[in-house]
Order: C-alpha cells, then structure tokens, then sequence
C-alpha cells in the first residue's frame, strides 16, 4: 500500500536489514525494539525508513518517526495504519504509550491521555470516557466501612496460597475487594482463572471478586508484567499501573488497603511491590505484605502447580490448590487447559 510517495509494508523481525533500520528508528526516538509485537509496519521515503509502529493485543507500541518527517501528515498515515489493522481485529479500545514531548500529536489524533509518570511516559487511549466508564461500573459495588482491603492477583491457578491471602485479609478488613487480571496472555485463560476463584472463595461473603479490565495490570498499563522485562521501563509501568489504581480506582471504592504477599521468585513482581510500597501511601492506602503459606519445607505458588502440571505429577498439587482447583484439572475442560499450560512452560506467570 503506498500514499503518493510513501509505501507501507508489514515487517517480519527476520528481515535482518530492516530490523536494523527499525532499531536505529526507535533509538532516534529513545526507544527500544519490542521483539513480542504481533504486527509491525513501516513506511518508507523509496527505499527509506521514515516511520515504524507495532501492535501488542490492545496497545499501539513502538511508534517512531525519523525526526526529518515529525510534524507532518507521517505520523498521521502510521497511526491511522495501524487504527485500521486494529479494527480488522475487532479491537476498538485501543491503548498506546508515548513521550510527553508527542502528547499533542496524539490528542490531535483522537487520543486521550489516563496517566502520565515522571514526565517520562504517557499512557493514552481512544476513548474519552474509557477510563470513567470502567469506574462507573466499579462504583456499583462500593460497600461502606472503615478498613476496606484490596487484592490483585492473577491466579494461575488459584491456589491455597492465594486463599489464604484472601481469607487473611477478610478477616481484617470490613470488606474486601478482589481483581483478577484480564489478560489472557497467563496459561490458564481468564475465563478459567476466575471461575477458579470464584469457586474457591464461595464461602467468604465479605469480597467481590472485579475482572481487572484495561487498567489493573493489564498489556495497556503493565506490559513488562506479561513478558517479564528486565529493565529500568518496569519502574515506570509498574508506577503507571500504580498511580491509575490509587488516584482512580481506589477512591471509586473507598480502598484504604492494599494486600501483597511477599515475592521469592519473580523480580519482576519485586519491583512493583517496592512501587506500591512508595506510591500507594500517597493516595492514604496501606500496602499490607504478607508472609507466603509454607508447605512441605518451601512456600505455595502457582508456578510450583504449573511445574507439577508439567511433569504430569498432578497428584503433587493436591496439598497446593483447593479442592476446585484440583477437580477441576481433572476434569475433561482441565485436561485442555493442562496441554496449554505445557506449551507455556516457559513463562513465570
């Protein structure tokens, strides 16, 4: 495809002489190359690389224009390239992230701004009421009391681990609200992981159990989560992820608390703890970090459930899960749901 002068091409990470291009791009742009990206598209000046951008689930990524094409009618075509591959996806709510200095461009072109963090990186979307639309909904479920607690959790699978947790701080707090991350980039689909919990917190009748949506560790505000970037853009998605939930969503739920239990494994997860532990007293919310549940000379965790399911040991994960965890992987949908956990192997959470 080609507008005048320009052409348009769909890139392939193994066309070595454009990635370099690419890379050189992006670093122009104090950027880096995205190698998870589900479409990348360039244009070129002839045989030029003049502009580049991606597509990772929901999100726009990697946007780079060659500084002598900024400002004019480039980024308007890559944008509006990448918009319409996107509706052929069926993808309407669309995030991307971008520097300050680009914030105008984007709201020029329909984009709305949700958070900004450090004057570093500014995440936007296409919706001007994505983000009160979701608050209103939440807002439905807001229950009155001194010491109302927070959990987000992935659960992947539910775990006692996880129970405990939730029973914990149930038992402190007058009500307890829950989210459970949307994504379905974990090896157990969301579906499944929140009918898990759902199930495995039947009898605890001071929670609510929210889908997370786009704005609770989701790809739009947390992707280092899902690929488990080591980096210094963790500190700023994980603060970008933090200051939406305390300046937005905890006060559309009067949370004054926020429950973690501590990370032995994922650095990743390190490191947005010690976020939340800096930002969340900002906004009057308590980060309570709770001691994870011991079993068998070592600590209950998904990832220990994923391994056992791996090595076909399901008898193993009896003493880790509840019993809906546990009979559910042995029922015919879990058979299933086990041969994707397989394939994920290589994958944290």
């Amino acid at each position: 495809m080609s507008y005048n002068e320009f052409r348009i091409k769909r890139i392939d990470t193994f066309e070595k002489e454009i990635m370099e291009e690419v890379q050189y791009l992006l670093k122009q742009n104090d950027l880096t190359v995205d190698l998870f990206l589900e479409e990348r598209i360039g244009i070129f000046d002839g045989k030029k690389l003049i502009a580049t951008g991606g597509i990772k689930g929901n999100t726009l990524r990697c946007i780079a224009v060659d500084k002598a094409h900024q400002g004019g009618r480039v980024l308007n075509i890559l944008i509006g390239e990448l918009l319409n591959i996107q509706y052929h996806r069926n993808v309407n709510h669309i995030f991307l992230f971008t520097k300050p200095a680009s914030k105008r461009s984007f709201e020029f072109l329909g984009f709305h701004v949700v958070e900004e963090v450090n004057n570093e990186v500014v995440l936007m979307e296409n919706r001007q009421d994505g983000l009160a639309s979701y608050l209103k909904g939440l807002s439905k479920h807001k229950v009155d009391g001194e010491k109302i607690g927070s959990i987000v959790i992935n659960g992947n699978p539910f775990t006692l681990g996880h129970r405990y947790l939730i029973e914990r701080a149930g038992r402190e707090n007058d009500y307890l609200h829950i989210f459970v991350l949307s994504s379905d980039e974990s090896s157990f689909p969301y579906r499944v992981r929140m009918q898990l919990i759902e199930e495995g917190t039947n009898d605890i009748n001071n929670i609510t159990i929210h889908g997370g949506g786009d704005y609770i560790i989701s790809s739009a505000t947390f992707p280092s989560y899902f690929i488990k970037e080591e980096s210094n853009i963790v500190g700023l998605h994980a603060a970008l992820d933090v200051n939406i939930f305390g300046k937005y969503i905890a006060p559309c739920l009067g949370i004054n608390r926020r429950y973690v239990g501590e990370e032995p494994y994922c650095a990743v997860t390190r490191e947005y703890n010690k976020t939340m532990e800096k930002i969340l007293p900002q906004y009057g919310i308590e980060l309570v970090e709770i001691p994870r549940k011991g079993f068998e000379g070592g600590y209950i965790s998904a990832s220990k459930v994923r391994e056992a399911i791996g090595k076909d040991e399901i008898e193993k994960i009896k003493g880790l899960v509840p019993p809906s965890t546990y009979s559910f992987l042995i029922s015919e949908e879990g058979e299933k749901v086990i041969k994707r956990v397989k394939a994920y192997s290589t994958k944290r959470h």
